[in-house]
């Protein structure tokens, strides 16, 4: 086949995400405003339902994802089997001194008056990490092992104990004298044999056939430690939830534990997830569902689980959905989005009907309409179509095909303006949480995608969300940001659409009455936008500099904190090369007139920072003047290039550590110093422009009262926040083999 009216037809026949990125790769231009009644008419239709057994769950998936699956693409149902067997956690106590000390000795010594925690998006509503601290104890996360360190006062810090964890511990959260470690876990057991056949994978190996077969199981696992004696941590409780760690919030005393597994089978039969509390089989969840169909389905499993008090029963639904991709958690709503794109067939419809029937003639129209109307299946009616379109292309001369081809383009082109927000969509899915109970209660759509869990906020009952829509190259692309305000039922009440056309959404902060975004393709458009009214959200001001903000954190009312990478225009092409990593104060208190106050810019081209990606890895009081953040210093050397340096030159790694600022609004930016755990200058020497890690490389940081602390996998550094002389350190065990990469 040849000529663009086929290519047409033939883009919409692909699968799955080539399916997506032929479509937002095509130009085009802003599209007009939509009315918030029209947004709506797409959401989710029907109510929840819920099924009754194993065999309706099976037949729902078999007739709904062969309705609407792609080519190629069956909605990732996977053959996984076994059953849960919680591998017990290894407590290993490691005294650092001889005499560290009894509990009761422990309690009582004295706790900091001032002291960081992990830096989250919702006040009361604790965010997982890999660091945790008390104000007297450090508790931090290395591969599988969890170190709990007395860390105040700095100069007696000291290590008191570590414990081995089971499986791919992945976050911590400390409440009071309970420590909960999250990840994933894994068992294996022998596919269809006999049930006392069934056993762990040393023995499953010599099993021979026709038992052996097995299968590795994954997950999400949920230890709970007492820590009153922090030198010799007590494994209390250990859950298992069927599928993979997905994300977790801690709200008072209850964690809320959120799960993702793809649909397994056993005998033909669908499994539904279960949850495991110590080793026994606690919790069948019922499992709710929308009767719609969809292109992938998974098990979300959302678990409430007391940890202080381990009489409480556990409270879980599971929601036969798309996958979980992001989450936002207010103190009484857990939200959670997924992305789902409009069905192939859909697609290819629209494109037949209006690009393709329009521009032939009367009986190549009534041939293709005969055989949609036809018995066929699906594809067996786009390959006769396609047939009949090349017969006629194939008679045309090359002006006529030529003619042809610029119609079939415009009238894509229109067809894409039209659809370009019914194309791809942004699910919601509003889950209430009070107390321990988990309750569903409403879901909606909004066009486009998110960025990740800031282009989401709960205020006054009313969610607000930020979304990309279309796709930015340097050949062209299209794409528009836009602001959508859903009520209490998920209904989109307000809209502000088509910001910044051709770029997309780098950073997104919802602050009370207003939400800013920063957009970029060449500049850095930073969006002051009023939420004052909900249905009316409106654009009150925005700024253009080079570079852009990966993240934004609010220093006060009128100030914004932007972190990201500075930028250059290219010379040729309509894009912009990044350079180093870049620090901005933004005074927003003139609204309409929104200006960057002071700036600095670290490094050359390839510069980095875990906070680029984690917001918990930034540290800032705004009391304290303080504002620190882990960087992986890269510098070009000029000399390599005698004549001209090129805008797009990377530089050579030459130090890793944590940059420690000064911030007020009167003076900006002002570098404190620089720390740095890694003694062996040999790594940046031999690593130019790759980067191999190390298990020195700060991660994260923490005060407490007057004294700094920066935690690598394998120390803990203490330094003064007057001068950052050295005060302390304590070496972590680690095993440098397992330490690959720089970002996670």
């Amino acid at each position: 086949m040849n000529g663009k009216i086929i290519s047409v037809v033939l883009m919409f026949t692909m699968a799955g995400v080539m399916l997506a990125s032929a479509l937002l790769t095509q130009p085009i231009l802003p599209e007009s405003n939509q009315t918030v009644q029209t947004l709506n008419n797409s959401s989710l239709s029907g109510d929840l339902k819920k099924f009754n057994t194993p065999q309706e769950i099976t037949k729902f998936l078999e007739e709904n994802q062969n309705r609407q699956s792609y080519r190629g693409y069956d909605g990732m149902v996977m053959d996984l089997a076994g059953g849960p067997m919680m591998e017990k956690a290894v407590l290993a106590p490691m005294l650092a001194e001889s005499d560290a000390g009894s509990a009761s000795t422990l309690s009582t010594n004295s706790y900091a008056d001032d002291f960081s925690t992990t830096n989250i998006q919702v006040a009361g509503v604790d965010e997982a990490d890999i660091v945790k601290n008390d104000g007297r104890y450090i508790y931090t996360l290395t591969a599988n092992t969890v170190s709990i360190v007395d860390a105040y006062p700095a100069a007696d810090a000291k290590l008191l104990s570590q414990i081995e964890i089971a499986g791919d511990a992945q976050e911590i959260f400390v409440y009071g004298n309970r420590l909960i470690v999250l990840g994933n876990n894994y068992d294996y057991t022998v596919v269809d044999a006999p049930i006392e056949k069934r056993m762990p994978a040393p023995e499953a190996a010599e099993i021979a056939e026709p038992y052996y077969g097995g299968r590795d199981r994954e997950y999400a696992s949920l230890y709970i430690y007492n820590i009153e004696d922090r030198s010799a941590p007590e494994l209390t409780r250990e859950i298992a939830v069927d599928g993979y760690y997905f994300d977790s919030r801690m709200i008072g005393e209850y964690v809320y534990l959120i799960a993702n597994e793809y649909p397994r089978y056993y005998s033909d039969v669908v499994s539904v997830p279960e949850i495991i509390d110590n080793g026994k089989s606690a919790l069948k969840p019922d499992v709710y569902y929308f009767d719609e169909p969809d292109y992938s389905y998974s098990f979300t499993t959302i678990a409430s689980i007391n940890i202080e008090r381990a009489d409480t029963p556990l409270e879980a639904k599971v929601y036969l959905l798309g996958s979980a991709q992001n989450m936002f958690v207010s103190q009484d709503n857990v939200y959670i989005t997924y992305q789902r794109m409009m069905p192939q067939p859909v697609l290819y419809e629209r494109v037949v009907d209006r690009v393709l029937q329009p521009l032939v003639p009367i009986y190549v129209s009534a041939e293709i309409n005969r055989i949609k109307g036809s018995d066929l299946e699906e594809s067996e009616k786009e390959a006769e179509i396609e047939k009949v379109v090349e017969k006629y292309f194939d008679a045309l001369t090359d002006s006529d095909r030529q003619r042809l081809e610029k119609r079939a383009e415009r009238r894509f082109e229109d067809l894409e303006r039209e659809i370009v927000k019914e194309t791809e969509k942004t699910i919601v899915h509003k889950i209430a949480i009070t107390k321990g109970k988990v309750e569903y209660v409403a879901s909606g759509s909004v066009p486009g995608r998110i960025l990740n869990q800031f282009s989401m906020d709960e205020h006054k009952r009313y969610f607000r969300i930020a979304t990309t829509t279309g796709h930015v190259s340097r050949g062209g692309g299209f794409s528009a940001n836009h602001i959508y305000v859903l009520n209490s039922d998920l209904k989109i009440v307000g809209a502000l659409e088509d910001l910044a056309p051709g770029e997309r959404i780098y950073s997104a902060r919802f602050m009370g009455k207003r939400a800013y975004l920063v957009t970029f393709k060449k500049v850095d458009p930073l969006f002051v936008i009023d939420l004052t009214d909900p249905e009316a959200p409106k654009v009150l001001g925005k700024l253009k500099i080079p570079g852009y903000s990966d993240y934004l954190h609010p220093y006060d009312e009128n100030h914004i904190i932007g972190l990201g990478k500075e930028a250059v225009e290219a010379e040729d092409g309509d894009f912009a090369w990044y350079q180093g990593l870049k620090l901005a104060l933004f005074d927003v208190s003139d609204v309409e007139r929104p200006k960057e106050i002071s700036k600095v810019v670290i490094g050359d081209r390839g510069t980095d920072s875990y906070a680029l990606n984690d917001h918990r890895a930034f540290l800032f009081s705004q009391e304290k003047n303080l504002l620190v953040i882990p960087v992986l210093l890269a510098e070009i050397f000029e000399e390599q290039y005698p004549t001209d340096l090129p805008e797009w030159a990377y530089g050579e790694y030459v130090w890793q550590g944590a940059y420690v600022y000064s911030l007020d609004t009167e003076t900006g930016f002002k570098l404190r110093g620089r720390i740095s755990h890694i003694e062996d200058d040999s790594l940046f020497l031999k690593s130019g422009s790759y980067y191999p890690g190390s298990s020195y490389s700060v991660k994260r940081s923490l005060y407490m009262d007057d004294v700094l602390y920066t935690l690598s996998d394998g120390r803990i550094k203490m330094n003064g926040l007057d001068d950052l002389h050295e005060i302390n350190r304590v070496d972590l065990p680690v095993e440098e083999s397992r330490y690959y990469d720089y970002l996670e």
